[in-house]
């Protein structure tokens, strides 16, 4: 074992120390060292002994654990340097210095630079530090360890991994609009190829990736690239090529550009835009500029930029922003904003829900929550009324399992059941059946359902989420909600049975209690006029209210 002080940092080094494998694996005490900088140098706080010591010797017993804890402590003292490390009786850390000089901090740095400022703002600086992004998340996370025999270590590598990766998914994908934007075609050219290159069935980066190689001047690459699209669209999917690709493939050919012109992105009014709350940022979009605002919290999983493809609830979301100005986001943990390790409870999330409020400047909102955004939202009303005009819920419950006096929801046994089977599946229509019982065999919507699926998070991520969803109860909440509320449910609804909303309904004080006629879970499938207009005259008479 070794020790060396590298000009340039790996991934896999974790500071300006570390230690040696050979044969490409650790020796047993090794594996357990470069863990625990792992751990030191991701977490970057002072961290439980007893915490460690349990996650890195699982089968020992309390007493052995923390006793084998002080003798790796001495014994690392001696590989990485006593202040490298910062211990008192009660917790470990690195020193703040040998933090800031891991490759972690330095992602994290230029992540902050380039990818969490407004496009138009982008500099030759921010993206110089998105492509140092970029290139730090192409290693994986202390490459090479492996301890099977610690299950939750082993679960949080993965997470770490999985964050990296998605990481360096979103510092391409912005790299590519940037560059594009900026006519930097080839150097947009390069980055699109290794965005395409982490995930092919990412159709929108490959109908960019077709586009750009026609803009320098490859447009028989490109027609390639469309076949290849095409090919591993059928093969993985048994779909064909959205419209907008296959528009883009006739324009390259040589059709008339006005027939082809490219409709697929939202408009420049719904750019993604990020704020923080805490230290995590939370990505949002803004369109429309009526009289009222509203607030979309979505349920487990969106992604701002996925709901704008077809199949999605783009056409929901236009209708709305005819009249009110629509404030949408992705909650921690999901979609575009940061991917944090431990998911948040509801009163995390409802003073996330407050910054991006306070970012776009609402003063008071109407809060449309659906499904698993409902309790976010009556935590939101309940703890800041004087910035909700209005909750209107759609297919919601007050909590998230089933229980003696709650049987509105599936048992603990049976939710665990349905998520192992949700994640099983995870990157193609997994449960679109129980969503959308009467599109499920749509191939637009399974394609734009697999897609958020994939963009929103990653299987091990997702069931951390949705474990601490199940978790939710805000049932002694709902009498204390005082501000005008409207509860909407379909009445065949599969996912979220319609006896848990008329419960919300019933347990808030003067809530009116909409059913409409239909299976569909998602708000923007079926007949969705009666759903709109309600918002909308629901949203109307606050609007007039606060005149």
């Amino acid at each position: 074992m070794s020790i060396e002080v590298p000009a340039r940092l790996a991934l896999r080094v974790l500071g300006p120390v570390r230690l040696e494998q050979e044969s490409g694996t650790f020796e047993p005490g090794a594996r357990r060292e470069q863990a625990l900088l792992a751990l030191l140098a991701a977490e970057a706080r002072p961290m439980s002994r007893a915490r460690l010591a349990a996650m890195l010797w699982p089968d020992a017993d309390d007493v052995d654990a923390r006793g084998r804890m002080r003798r790796l402590l001495h014994e690392m003292s001696s590989h990485v340097g006593r202040n490298a490390l910062v211990t008192d009786r009660q917790t470990v850390a690195l020193a703040s210095d040998v933090c800031a000089a891991t490759d972690l901090a330095s992602l994290r740095r230029s992540l902050a630079q380039g990818l969490y400022r407004p496009a138009e703002d982008a500099s030759d600086e921010s993206l110089a530090a998105l492509e140092n992004a970029a290139d730090l998340a192409a290693a994986e996370f202390a490459e090479g360890l492996v301890l099977d025999e610690c299950d939750e270590l082993s679960a949080w590598l993965q997470r770490q991994r999985e964050s990296l990766h998605q990481a360096r998914a979103q510092a391409l994908a912005h790299l590519v609009t940037q560059l594009e934007d900026a006519q930097q075609h080839e150097r947009s050219l390069h980055h699109a190829q290794e965005l395409v290159a982490i995930d092919s069935l990412n159709e929108a980066a490959q109908r960019r990736l077709i586009r750009l190689y026609a803009a320098v001047g490859q447009p028989r690459a490109a027609l390639q690239q469309f076949e290849r699209c095409r090919q591993i669209l059928h093969d993985e999917l048994g779909v064909e090529p959205e419209a907008a690709t296959l528009r883009v493939a006739d324009e390259i050919r040589g059709r008339d550009a006005a027939t082809t012109a490219l409709a697929d992105d939202p408009p420049a009014a719904v750019a993604v835009r990020f704020t923080r709350s805490g230290d995590v940022h939370l990505a949002y979009q803004v369109l429309g500029a009526g009289p009222l605002d509203v607030l979309l919290i979505s349920g487990f999983i969106s992604n701002l930029e996925q709901a704008w493809e077809p199949g999605g609830p783009a056409a929901f979301f236009r209708e709305l922003a005819r009249d009110f100005r629509l404030i949408l986001y992705d909650r921690r943990g999901v979609g575009l904003s940061d991917r944090t390790v431990d998911p948040a409870d509801t009163s995390v999330s409802s003073a996330d829900a407050l910054a991006v409020l306070d970012a776009v400047g609402s003063r008071r909102a109407l809060v449309f929550a659906v499904s698993e955004g409902g309790p976010i939202a009556i935590r939101l009303a309940v703890e800041y009324p004087e910035r909700v005009a209005g909750l209107a819920l759609w297919a919601t419950l007050a909590r998230g399992t089933a229980a003696h006096d709650y049987p509105w929801a599936l048992t603990a046994e049976r939710y665990e059941r349905w998520l192992d089977a949700l994640v099983a599946q995870w990157g193609r229509p997994a449960a679109i059946d129980t969503f959308a019982p009467d599109h499920a065999s749509d191939p637009l919507v399974q394609r734009w359902w697999a897609r958020m699926l994939r963009l929103g998070s990653s299987p091990r991520c997702m069931h951390a989420v949705l474990r601490t969803l199940a978790l939710t109860d805000v049932r002694a909440l709902l009498p204390h909600v005082r501000v005008p509320t409207l509860v909407m449910h379909r009445t065949g609804d599969r996912a979220v049975r319609i006896d848990a909303g008329r419960h919300v309904a019933t347990a808030i004080s003067g809530a009116q209690w909409l059913e409409f006629p239909g299976s569909a879970h998602w708000w923007w499938l079926g007949e969705t006029t009666p759903v709109i207009e309600a918002i909308k005259g629901f949203a109307r008479r606050l609007a007039d209210s606060q005149r």
